[in-house]
């Protein structure tokens, strides 16, 4: 069972941290998740660019009177469309997992292949080849690289290397074999061409692939981070098996070996077993009073350490902390009350929301008998609940401990914030107000 106060306190400097902390800028916008999502948008974006080029070719090419026939013209678009959405399809699963099993590829790979030879065959099946020379005269070369490097770039996102490279290179041979067979220009032109198809088709699928290892280095950043968030809360874990041995374990094995001596005596109806037992009757009210000692001391709250618990708990779950006013250093129940605000609130965040931002504001105004002391926890992780946002046994457990101070709670959302509000009398006003009434 986890200790109730052990997420406030597991970030008090008992455990380094094992990997830097995200960004607050990549915090906000999601860590690994934002990260990814922004990659995959921006990754399908690119291949939709392709049908849109093909659209723009026929057209251009209709312009100037080269245009394929109306049927070949619409079947070069369908091979487009199709080629286009296998790509996507790629980059879906890329995302999900490798590629390849082995030298076997994953059925869409094996499909988005078939496509992309089928997409080559209508292309130079349909397109004219011009005679007024230049690069731009043989179209067909200049659509086959643009659909080429659409497929190795779906292929980059989880494919080996070199089979990426091998790709790249099937590409340029073929825009050099189009463009030599073309006879409009020399040779050595048509390799040229084919070596800047090269050039742009791993250009791409390299861009792919740098984007694919940031978003696998943030995920990985993300799984430390909670593993860090974990490791703290089992030191403190071990810490706490540790004092409360070290406080019973001395006095426990003491009461063993005087029961058993106690036993021993009895048994042979020697009277000073019952003295035997009258000590260990003692050792049990010793270790009774350390025992709770020990958990008194365990669950009393002091603001600005709760304060700086709460900054170390919260960046390494991932959220940017702001801390905003000063800390009354004063040892009283109402500042120890808002300490236990402070502990529950942090606790909620991490176990209960999918927050990203919080801030924890402290301000001290005049009330209607007295000034005020009022702590909010300000989250954006609304998102991440479920219910009621007043419920939950530790909100309960807040509002009996404030209001033994005078105090009150209060929860809200605020658009896609959740808001929790302590307030009490500043301290020595609430011991002055119950003595007037009283």
């Amino acid at each position: 069972m986890t200790h109730p106060d052990a997420p406030a306190r597991a970030g008090r400097g008992r455990l380094a941290p094992v990997t830097p902390d995200l960004s607050p800028a990549t915090a906000r916008i999601g860590g690994a998740r934002g990260v990814e999502l922004y990659t995959r948008v921006s990754l399908y974006l690119f291949v939709l660019f392709e049908p849109f080029f093909y659209l723009y070719a026929v057209a251009a090419l209709s312009r100037l009177e080269v245009a394929p026939s109306g049927a070949g013209g619409t079947l070069l678009v369908v091979a487009a469309l199709v080629h286009t959405s296998l790509c996507l399809a790629t980059v879906h699963a890329g995302f999900d997992g490798p590629l390849w099993s082995g030298w076997r590829p994953r059925p869409v790979v094996l499909a988005l292949l078939v496509a992309t030879a089928a997409l080559v065959v209508v292309t130079v099946a349909t397109l004219p080849v011009s005679a007024d020379g230049g690069m731009l005269d043989d179209p067909r070369s200049v659509m086959v690289a643009v659909g080429g490097a659409a497929t190795c770039g779906a292929l980059a996102v989880a494919s080996p290397p070199w089979r990426v490279a091998g790709c790249g290179v099937v590409v340029a041979v073929t825009v050099a074999t189009l463009r030599a067979t073309a006879g409009i220009e020399p040779t050595a032109a048509a390799v040229l061409a084919g070596l800047l198809a090269l050039v742009f088709t791993l250009f791409w699928a390299g861009t792919v692939r740098m984007s694919m290892w940031m978003v696998e280095v943030v995920r990985r950043l993300d799984d430390a981070r909670g593993v860090a968030a974990r490791l703290a809360v089992a030191e403190e874990r071990l810490r706490i098996a540790r004092d409360m041995h070290d406080v019973v374990g001395r006095a426990l094995s003491a009461v063993a070996v005087k029961s058993e001596l106690a036993a021993a005596l009895a048994r042979r109806g020697d009277l000073r077993g019952a003295d035997q037992m009258d000590e260990v009757r003692t050792l049990a009210q010793e270790s009774l009073r350390e025992v709770r000692g020990v958990v008194a001391g365990y669950r009393a709250a002091d603001l600005a350490t709760e304060l700086d618990g709460a900054r170390s708990v919260l960046r390494a779950a991932g959220v940017t902390v702001r801390v905003v006013g000063d800390v009354p250093h004063l040892a009283a129940p109402q500042v120890e009350a808002l300490a236990w605000v402070v502990r529950e609130g942090v606790t909620n965040i991490v176990r209960h929301s999918d927050a990203r931002e919080c801030r924890i504001d402290l301000t001290e105004s005049a009330g209607d008998d007295a000034r005020v002391l009022a702590l909010t926890v300000t989250n954006d992780g609304v998102r991440g609940r479920t219910g009621s946002p007043g419920g939950g046994a530790g909100l309960v457990g807040l509002r009996e401990r404030l209001a033994a101070v005078g105090g009150s709670l209060d929860t809200a959302t605020r658009g896609d914030r959740f808001v929790l509000t302590a307030c009490v009398p500043a301290p020595g006003t609430h011991d002055l107000t119950k003595e007037a009434a009283a």
